[in-house]
């Protein structure tokens, strides 16, 4: 773990690298230490990581500040992602957000709660009036926790452009006590002669030699390609020992001229599942690319020459000079020298393929009574596609190859006859579930992956569970809360609504945990109380458990 300390004045600039000064003055969200455990632009599974995650010890119910005076501009509670977050909107054009917290401070819960039983809905996403919830700086607005997606305690905490909603990164806005460089494992090389197939070619380990500097066994490579791309594996540290975070920048010199620079900031919403054409892994190693392809996040990048291609057109060594930076301006750099055994021109296009895809173009096409729409950008690179629709006689579907998708493709079919009767309960599977939308006779799906489906229905409704022991129900009266267990092994928990004596009320699902819960508060009757739980999963399945609890 790291524990990093405050430094009261933001200033870091370095050779195309650059924070300049804050003009904000935030305080922390958290009480020192500061320890943060993820940074921006950490690289997670189908996106990057878009804020700084403060670690609690493992504990929950750690008070949560204001880091600035503001206005309540967002409330939102959900079983999955940010579970209960507030988004504060501050003078100067930011935004400051606060994920998985256990509990919302007195005036925001209860304008949450209003929310929730207006709506009769656990799950709430919306903005109150602006400027109507004032809070101060430094005034407490939660609790910290592990609600929604979130894999143990912690602050996940965000800064956010207010107009265009593009997450910052909030070392931009602070500055860390930070003297340790970033740390460089490997480096790769990609032949990078067909513009739309980056080639894997092979990675060399980096070592430490005098003074800490960074070497290669060998520093005179002969690669066996002239159209090349670098790719590093490395670390960043804010002390020595501490936590393995993500390295902020990298930037590459060609013959001392500076050809290339990225750095994890800017990075929209809209372009995070880049980090899935930005980085790969192989073997132990998880590499970020110094090159681009067609489309690519334009926010992270700087100066980005011939898309970040090395191009070696001689059969001299040029001289290479990766240097890796963290946002306080602490450098690794590593130098060695390059050449290719034979002078390559780039590859053509490859067409084949059953359709061919702009990747900066709209594409829809029918055939064999099934259609693929494909917005503009959604591909990396432009590509040929092979399709193999056999969803009238083995309910199956193959589009090949597998690429990284920047958002969601449509996909829609006529519904074979042998299902319509079960049609709103047709699921679209691979690795994850696609759900039916139904339109005239089709059957449309919205998926972000390409890959075999196989097309199955849910005729499953969830399950539902009271897990209490007999004499823990005897012992009701000392409870100050009730959960039921509810779970579902396809479409997924959709809805829940639980009744008490007949009315609703509002009921916390925690979907880790698989549980439903109801938490016994001032308006809770003293006596007998009848629950009624109804659980619709997401093609419309239900399960309904009545229980007599006696508080």
């Amino acid at each position: 773990m790291i524990t990093c300390e405050l430094i009261t004045t933001v200033l870091f600039c370095n050779s195309g690298i650059c924070f300049s000064q804050s003009p904000f003055n935030y305080i922390w969200p958290i009480d020192s230490p500061f320890v943060i455990t993820a940074n921006y632009g950490e690289l997670r599974p189908n996106h990057f990581h878009a804020g700084i995650d403060f670690s609690t010890s493992g504990k929950i119910n750690l008070p949560v500040y204001s880091i600035e005076e503001g206005y309540v501009s967002r409330i939102r509670v959900s079983p999955y992602g940010y579970g209960k977050c507030v988004y504060i909107t501050h003078p100067g054009g930011k935004v400051s957000v606060y994920a998985h917290l256990n509990a919302f401070s007195l005036k925001i819960a209860n304008k949450a709660k209003e929310h929730q039983y207006m709506t009769q809905n656990y799950e709430i996403d919306f903005m109150p009036r602006p400027r109507t919830m004032y809070v101060r700086k430094n005034e407490i607005i939660g609790l910290s926790g592990n609600t929604g997606g979130s894999t143990g305690p912690h602050l996940h905490f965000e800064i956010r452009d207010e107009l265009l909603e593009i997450p910052l990164n909030p070392l931009g806005f602070y500055h860390l006590k930070d003297h340790t460089a970033p740390e460089l494992h490997s480096i790769a090389f990609y032949n990078l002669s067909d513009t739309t197939a980056p080639g894997f070619m092979n990675m060399h380990r980096i070592k430490r030699g005098r003074g800490d500097s960074l070497i290669l066994d060998n520093d005179h490579l002969i690669l066996q390609q002239s159209i090349v791309g670098l790719a590093f594996s490395g670390a960043d540290r804010c002390y020595p020992n501490g936590n393995s975070n993500n390295v902020f920048a990298a930037r590459i010199y060609v013959d001392d001229s500076l050809v290339y620079v990225h750095q994890l900031n800017n990075i929209s919403f809209a372009d995070t599942r880049f980090i899935n054409e930005f980085s790969e892994r192989i073997g132990k190693n998880k590499f970020q690319k110094c090159f681009v392809p067609t489309l690519y996040a334009e926010g992270m990048f700087g100066k980005c020459i011939n898309k970040g291609r090395i191009i070696l057109d001689d059969s001299t060594f040029h001289k290479i000079k990766l240097v890796l930076s963290d946002e306080s301006g602490n450098n690794a750099p590593l130098q060695f020298y390059l050449k290719a055994k034979k002078i390559n021109a780039y590859k053509d296009y490859e067409t084949t393929g059953d359709w061919n895809v702009k990747c900066m173009e709209d594409f829809k096409r029918e055939r064999d009574g099934m259609m693929l729409q494909i917005p503009a950008k959604t591909f990396f690179y432009s590509c040929p596609l092979l399709v193999v629709n056999e969803f009238e006689t083995e309910g199956k579907l193959s589009i090949l190859p597998e690429l990284n998708l920047r958002q969601a493709v449509t996909i829609a079919f006529k519904v074979p006859s042998r299902l319509w009767d079960q049609r709103e309960k047709l699921l679209l599977k691979n690795s994850s579930i696609a759900l039916p939308l139904i339109r005239n006779d089709s059957v449309f799906y919205s998926i972000k992956e390409f890959g075999k489906y196989t097309l199955f229905i849910d005729t499953v409704p969830p399950k539902i569970k009271i897990d209490y022991s007999e004499r823990k129900l005897k012992e009701a009266w000392q409870m100050d809360a009730f959960s039921f267990r509810i779970t579902d092994d396809a479409s997924g928990i959709g809805k829940y609504n639980l009744w008490l004596n007949n009315d609703w009320v509002l009921s916390e699902y925690d979907a880790k945990e698989d549980l439903l819960t109801y938490y016994f508060d001032e308006e809770t009757p003293i006596g007998l109380l009848q629950f009624k739980l109804e659980v619709i999963d997401k093609v419309g399945n239900r399960t309904f458990l009545e229980y007599t609890l006696k508080k």
